[in-house]
């Protein structure tokens, strides 16, 4: 898929007034984050120090939150519990303005799942599962009767909390069968008949192993095709991580490569996006190997965010954009995407530098500076002057080295772990939105003249300032390559 046929996808999902309707369990995400410094004095534990925490939709409500971040139209069904879960669930889908149809069920629980987060590492996991939902015939008949010529595509969401029972499951399938609107599953169980007649069903090599009744290392591709053909099931797409998508259907069965994020988190949610991308891109009308590759890079993208986050079209064309250019690090960072990323890794503990600079000519001394920089740090900015305004600050002749170029070869540092552009002539913009642990520059400079000197005190921040190699420079090297030309 190239950045065309994204901006086709982008006009067939605007033009597009039917919803896609999402059915199944919701759930409630809590993350806490902080640190471990000592021992508890009452048992050999360790103390987890709680620094923040942060509510996100999780399981059906994280598929639809999705679906509206990718800019498509997209209903819930589902059912939480009078509890204190249940309400704050409820909030956030106000906030997020998902049109929702919730049953409330009394005598449960809302499912919560609580991570304990330290730097970018899950420490535990605690789960508050909800007791097996028993619907109404009312109840599942006007689930039933979503389903209608307003929807596009439905997706079941299946966590096995009993909400989707496989009766209810089959009526789903059939009547949307009928009214021809393609159904996507997220399975649950060992049971794949559950989701017979299904368009597209969508393990991951766990389940998909779980449905073979085979062990993990044993060829399992040829019985789980034969399942998919006995349960009329038109597509299998089973995840497997950074191995891909394997894609099992009538017409062919097919890998597609999985897409190398910049930085691997966390991988919940990553199957929510999954579905939601291939329900999308159904939604506009694509073909099933299209949306394959769509969800290969929504995957790609969601696992180097903290926690259940949805993609956004802004993720996905920050990839075109990127792929479409000669920049294709995966360090280079958009500036409002930065400062969500030093947001999440203050939340992990982390400890951030910036730096800045137009690194023209990469040099040795270039080099040194940067990899002491980054002893100091957990995570090191680089702020990348732009070509235009290297210009202002040098004169014409200036950079020697564009800056998709430049930026390239600072990518291949290991001391550089992001790098943003800035077209400015000082990049105080992007340090009043990075708030950087240390403002990091050479020994050259006077505290007092390092740009942002005073704004890093609000933040409580330092100026650090580093050791250079003596005559190393790039107008130096400019100099002797025109001398020696002459």
């Amino acid at each position: 898929m190239n950045k065309l046929i994204f901006d086709n996808l982008l006009t067939q999902i605007k033009h597009n007034k039917k919803n896609i309707l999402v059915i199944g369990d919701v759930m409630l995400d809590q993350y806490y984050f902080g640190s471990i410094d000592r021992i508890s004095p009452e048992a050999p534990v360790p103390i987890f120090s709680v620094k923040d925490t942060e509510n996100k939709l999780g399981g059906a409500a994280n598929v639809v939150n999705n679906i509206i971040n990718f800019g498509a139209k997209a209903s819930l069904v589902s059912s939480v519990a009078k509890d204190q879960s249940g309400e704050i669930l409820l909030e956030l889908l106000k906030q997020k303005k998902i049109t929702s149809n919730i049953i409330f069920k009394k005598n449960d629980l809302t499912t919560t799942k609580i991570r304990s987060v330290v730097g970018n590492q899950q420490l535990l996991r605690q789960d508050f599962d909800s007791t097996l939902i028993t619907l109404t015939k009312l109840e599942e008949s006007k689930i039933i009767n979503k389903v209608n010529k307003n929807i596009s595509v439905i997706i079941l969401s299946d966590y096995g909390k009993g909400f989707l029972t496989q009766e209810l499951c089959q009526k789903i399938i059939f009547k949307a069968n009928k009214e021809k609107i393609p159904v996507l599953v997220d399975p649950k169980g060992n049971d794949i008949s559950k989701y017979k007649n299904a368009f597209a069903v969508t393990p991951n090599k766990k389940e998909a192993l779980s449905f073979t009744n085979m062990g993990d290392g044993v060829p399992h591709e040829k019985t789980l095709n034969k399942l998919r053909i006995q349960n009329n099931i038109k597509n299998i797409i089973e995840t497997n991580g950074e191995n891909g998508i394997n894609l099992y259907s009538n017409e062919c069965q097919k890998r597609f490569p999985a897409v190398s994020p910049k930085q691997i988190f966390d991988v919940s949610g990553a199957g929510d996006s999954v579905i939601s991308s291939i329900a999308v891109a159904l939604h506009a009308g694509f073909n099933i190997e299209s949306s394959l590759t769509l969800a290969n890079i929504a995957a790609g993208t969601v696992i180097s965010k903290i926690g259940t986050e949805p993609v956004s079209l802004e993720d996905l064309k920050d990839f075109f954009v990127t792929n479409d250019s000669s920049i294709v690090s995966n360090k280079i960072f958009k500036l409002e995407e930065m400062g969500s990323k030093a947001a999440q890794l203050k939340k992990q503990g982390k400890t951030i530098g910036f730096t800045n600079g137009c690194f023209d000519i990469l040099h040795s001394g270039h080099v040194s500076y940067l990899n002491e920089a980054k002893k100091n740090v957990d995570f090191l900015i680089l702020g990348l002057n732009t070509d235009s305004s290297i210009k202002k600050i040098k004169g014409s002749s200036r950079p020697i080295v564009d800056q998709e170029n430049r930026a390239q070869v600072l990518s291949g540092l290991s001391s550089v772990d992001a790098i943003v552009f800035f077209n400015e002539n000082t990049p105080i913009k992007l340090i009043k939105t990075i708030q950087p642990h240390f403002l990091i520059k050479g020994n050259d400079y006077k505290v007092e003249e390092v740009v942002g000197h005073k704004e890093i005190k609000k933040w409580a921040g330092e100026v650090m300032l580093i050791d250079l190699i003596p005559g190393q420079s790039s107008t130096n090297i400019i100099k002797k390559i025109n001398h020696s030309e002459k």
